[in-house]
């Protein structure tokens, strides 16, 4: 072999080599710092079909079979990312995470019809990752970790958690509780089975710990107090100080869901009674403001907005400006084909 023959091959070689390892280091995906939360604990808790990130919000669109969205935060620029229907949307810098709803938007071939499980996509919607086809209940991203409600058959619901690039996949708590209420490095949750106490799981090494000895629902941390719907005292919505001890009760009246929205509460009153309504009070309780009068769900904000839809009528999506004047207006972001 002659000194060209052996420069060119060694070029080939060269070549090759990186190919190789930019192909390797390519494929590991980047992990996150500890302090990223993908949706807030009450949008989760309302089936997390609103998430904003960076100052875009990516939704599930009603209209178009739940199938994911985004728009700017003042409901421009709307987009179609993901022809599948989709709940507990999470985002980080990178990607959107989301459970399947069981439904496709759209129509035409390759569309499943029915499906489930816990997914993640860039965001124009490429580089799909599965990371269970099992059915899946409410799903949270905390740092570089999904923490995830994990139905199985014939073994019931176990909150598992699993990296998003698909490595350490364990079962955490041994029973159906909420990822919900995550907080930089602590999982908040009610008892599922037994007690429905106060519970916070340490993410570093997956150990619980009880904060506080009685009953509740839906608890999320916001600024050192824990919010949460008390099943002792007929579902009044309360406010409880992890470093006093304090609880409050901020309602008269039976909570079905809420969500906390900086210094403003959403809720909707007991959907039994004749004047059930949605309602706004601030984080310190006071006089309720009624939002629209009859039984809604799904209460979801963003920093712009809040968004909900009566009970039983995926649409229309009603809307509510976060603060001001109450001027409840539809939500009609249209359907992309």
């Amino acid at each position: 072999m002659n000194k060209k023959s052996i420069i060119t091959l060694s070029i080939i070689v060269f070549i090759l080599a990186l190919l190789i390892f930019f192909s390797v280091y390519s494929s590991k995906m980047p992990l996150n710092d500890n302090g990223v939360i993908g949706n807030t604990a009450c949008n989760l808790n309302n089936n997390g079909l609103f998430c904003e990130k960076d100052g875009i919000v990516y939704f599930s669109n009603p209209y178009d079979n739940g199938a994911l969205y985004s728009m700017d935060v003042n409901e421009g620029n709307v987009k179609k990312i993901l022809n599948v229907g989709v709940k507990s949307i999470n985002a980080d810098s990178r990607r959107i995470y989301y459970s399947m709803s069981g439904a496709s938007g759209g129509k035409g071939l390759g569309f499943v019809r029915r499906a489930k499980g816990l997914y993640s996509i860039k965001k124009n919607g490429s580089d799909s990752i599965c990371y269970t086809q099992d059915a899946v209940g409410i799903a949270s991203l905390s740092g570089s970790n999904l923490y995830y409600q994990h139905y199985r058959n014939n073994s019931g619901t176990d909150l598992d958690k699993i990296r998003i690039d698909k490595k350490d996949n364990k079962t955490v708590v041994a029973n159906m509780v909420s990822p919900a209420g995550l907080n930089y490095g602590t999982l908040y949750y009610a008892g599922a089975s037994e007690d429905m106490y106060l519970y916070a799981l340490d993410t570093a090494t997956d150990m619980s710990t009880c904060l506080y000895e009685r009953q509740m629902y839906n608890p999320v941390y916001i600024g050192g107090d824990i919010y949460y719907i008390d099943l002792e005292s007929n579902y009044i919505l309360h406010r409880y100080n992890l470093s006093s001890g304090e609880d409050i009760a901020l309602t008269n009246e039976r909570v079905e869901m809420f969500n906390v929205c900086n210094n403003e509460i959403y809720y909707q009153s007991n959907s039994s009674k004749p004047d059930a309504a949605l309602k706004r009070i601030s984080i310190d309780g006071g006089e309720p403001e009624i939002i629209a009068e009859g039984v809604f769900c799904d209460i979801n904000a963003t920093s712009t907005y809040v968004y909900f839809h009566k009970y039983d009528e995926d649409v229309p999506i009603y809307h509510q400006m976060l603060y001001g004047d109450i001027n409840v207006g539809t939500f009609d972001p249209g359907v992309i084909d």
